[in-house]
């Protein structure tokens, strides 16, 4: 994840027109959606529902690094939090679509922001309707292994033979199942989540798991506890197996696009977004992306 500098005067000199306010449908002016945030009181923004360590359900209440992170960005703009847990979608489009810019057709609106987006360059240029800005954190796919069953991993080569869990139709199973022209097929232990895969790992049903890096070191926190000695090496090559995540607004938002570059700004430079991730067992990695200096 990763943002931050404030932005736009707006030239408000006599005998110099405004510029048009963006319209609806019926061609009214649409407050940007800081001021309609503000008007409300709240902040509303959209997280993944059980996706853990970033967000996820709790003795009945939302926690995770994301969670922390929609309520430090809302004190930052001086609002309350409301937060919306979310269901993924097939892919991003749909949960852009249904969460930031349309809404769902089962209605309920849209939220003022989403966390946890993947900031895929090409991606990121492609978006019309969806800013994806800031980016806050950089994930890379990550295999962790008890140091004693493997001599040297070097390469994920080194895995052939051996059990590693993955989660279902993740990055890591399509890693597991083609990479090396297949020859790691074998070894991949396929669970229906990342959880259920590290759980695996906790209860020695395998050798080593293959997830987000982020995922790994907060559930083997959340579930391995201490006595797990864990080693962990990141994936090069072959695949896109790294990116950064970063935050989607409704475009044409100029107002709310500053707040929150500003607002991401002040948190990395406090060390305060740091300490988030780190509360949950995970080593901050800084965005490869800058974040625009303007909106």
């Amino acid at each position: 994840m990763k943002r931050y500098s404030a932005v736009c005067a707006s030239l408000l000199m006599l005998g110099f027109a405004l510029p048009a306010l963006p319209a609806d449908e019926q061609g009214e002016p649409v407050l940007d959606q800081l001021d309609q945030a503000r008007e409300r009181g709240g902040l509303e923004v959209a997280v993944y529902r059980d996706f853990p360590p970033y967000s996820y359900q709790d003795q009945g209440r939302y926690t995770g690094v994301d969670v922390d992170l929609a309520g430090a960005l809302a004190r930052q703009l001086g609002l309350t939090l409301r937060l919306r847990p979310i269901s993924a979608g097939d892919d991003t489009d749909d949960d852009l679509r249904n969460n930031i810019w349309k809404g769902h057709y089962l209605g309920g609106g849209v939220a003022d922001l989403m966390l946890h987006v993947g900031m895929d360059p090409e991606y990121v240029k492609r978006q019309d309707k969806a800013e994806l800005i800031a980016p806050y954190f950089h994930e890379a796919v990550s295999i962790a292994y008890r140091p004693g069953r493997y001599r040297n991993m070097t390469t994920p080569l080194s895995l052939v033979g051996t059990k590693v869990g993955v989660e279902l139709g993740s990055i890591s199973d399509y890693y597991m199942s083609g990479a090396y022209g297949g020859r790691l097929r074998t070894s991949a232990e396929r669970l229906p989540t990342a959880t259920a895969a590290v759980q695996a790992f906790a209860n020695d049903e395998v050798d080593a798991v293959m997830a987000p890096r982020g995922e790994l070191q907060g559930l083997l926190k959340q579930l391995g506890g201490p006595a797990i000695e864990t080693r962990s090496t990141e994936l090069q090559g072959l695949y896109r197996t790294a990116w950064d995540v970063g935050i989607a607004i409704k475009a044409g938002n100029p107002k709310l696009k500053a707040a929150l570059l500003a607002a991401l700004s002040q948190l990395q430079q406090s060390g305060e977004l740091q300490k988030i991730f780190a509360q949950y067992g995970i080593d901050y990695v800084a965005p490869e992306m800058a974040a625009p200096i303007r909106p």
